[in-house]
């Protein structure tokens, strides 16, 4: 009769270990980690964005080529970044989506990860297609377009993500704060 309870008793705490792991894998329905879109990493790797998911999350879109606008972006989430690290808020993920895919190949956006000093805590990724990249900016509600001389036009919006993928902030444009997006990120 013991051993009857015992087993009982392990099956009823495996099902609720089992539906725990699934509620947590579950994102809701307002995240951006139910996109399908997969992007390349640095080492030319297949990812998707819900690869993310447990961590609070800063993420644009750029192109390494660009001259005025994305070196700007790219600023300003590294003083968000130290704005995070002086109040020792950790485990933030910084993405930079690349919409010029010709150019930024995983090489060359590992190269410009070591030439901008960019950390462990950063993920730069580039499209498989120009839809997953339209995906994505439509999510985030980027706009851009590339113009004759190969170049981009496009916004500045700089969102942050909570741990399962829902937006709870943006900056829009490049006269704000990025201090501003403190107050929407919380640790993991």
């Amino acid at each position: 009769m013991k051993l009857l309870n015992i087993m009982f008793a392990t099956i009823a705490i495996s099902i609720a270990m089992i539906t725990a792991a699934k509620a947590s894998a579950e994102v809701p329905e307002e995240s951006i980690y139910n996109i399908s879109s997969k992007f390349l990493n640095t080492s030319g790797q297949e990812v998707s964005l819900s690869e993310l998911q447990g961590h609070p999350v800063v993420i644009s879109m750029a192109y390494t080529r660009c001259t005025y606008t994305c070196p700007l972006i790219l600023s300003q989430m590294q003083q968000l970044e130290k704005e995070l690290q002086k109040r020792e808020i950790k485990d933030v993920r910084f993405v930079l989506v690349s919409f010029d895919p010709q150019n930024d190949t995983p090489q060359s956006l590992q190269k410009y990860m070591e030439k901008k000093k960019l950390g462990s805590d950063w993920r730069l990724y580039t499209g498989k297609s120009d839809k997953s990249l339209r995906e994505i900016a439509n999510v985030l509600g980027i706009k851009y377009k590339k113009v004759e001389d190969g170049y981009f036009d496009h916004s500045f919006i700089i969102t942050v993500l909570d741990n399962n993928g829902v937006i709870r902030g943006q900056q829009v444009g490049a006269d704000k704060d990025p201090k501003d997006l403190v107050k929407f990120i919380k640790g993991p």
